[in-house]
């Protein structure tokens, strides 16, 4: 059992929860699916794998390997300023070479919102824990939902239902591998959604 929490631990890891959010917008809002041609989108798609996936898990691996973090989950919370800093500063980049390359709205404000949840996760790691497994599902969980309520893409239902059973699993294997305590995952839980559903429901108001 423990080996089956540390899989779905790995398989919903923020990174990949991140690149899940992205992809399903390209691939299914109505709005990108006609902007882009075929090999746009996998160029695109390539570029933020690149940026906001392949990088942080190398700058992760080089850290471990210099003594900067002792272990790859990065479960000490005082470790966390350099890699999660990294990641902040690979979404930025990635956000501003997008919006030069024309893409606009919904893949970047989610970009910007996990930018801005890091940050708000490197600084409460200075005073306590807070789960980044938390974090990333409950952003997904903000990010299908505004779709559904907001944008009324029926494509997005099964994949707001998809994203509750995530953060569900998710925060079972974190809690069975007792890598935070249910206060520490339940925030994590509220502040990704409050962050990228707030986000996305402030840009609709602009």
């Amino acid at each position: 059992m423990k080996l089956l929490a540390k899989f779905v631990s790995l398989l919903f890891h923020p990174l990949f929860l991140l690149n899940f959010g992205l992809f399903s917008v390209f691939q299914f809002h109505p709005y990108y699916i006609t902007k882009f041609y075929d090999n746009q989108f996998y160029t695109i798609s390539i570029f933020i794998a690149v940026n906001t996936l392949i990088m942080p898990i190398l700058s992760i691996y080089l850290f471990k390997k210099f003594g900067f973090i002792s272990d790859y989950s990065i479960s000490n919370p005082k470790q966390r300023l350099l890699p999660y800093s990294v990641m902040v500063v690979m979404l930025a980049f990635t956000i501003y070479q997008l919006n030069k390359s024309g893409v606009y709205g919904l893949p970047l404000l989610f970009m910007a919102a996990s930018a801005l949840a890091l940050l708000l996760n490197i600084l409460i790691n200075f005073v306590s824990a807070i789960s980044t497994h938390g974090i990333g599902a409950g952003g997904l969980i903000g990010l299908f939902l505004y779709l559904t309520l907001f944008e009324h893409i029926s494509s997005f239902n099964l994949l707001l239902i998809i994203s509750f059973l995530i953060a569900g699993l998710a925060s079972w294997s974190r809690l069975y591998l007792n890598a935070h305590t249910e206060k520490q995952m339940y925030s994590g839980l509220i502040l990704g959604f409050a962050i990228v559903y707030g986000v996305c429901v402030s840009y609709t108001f602009v």
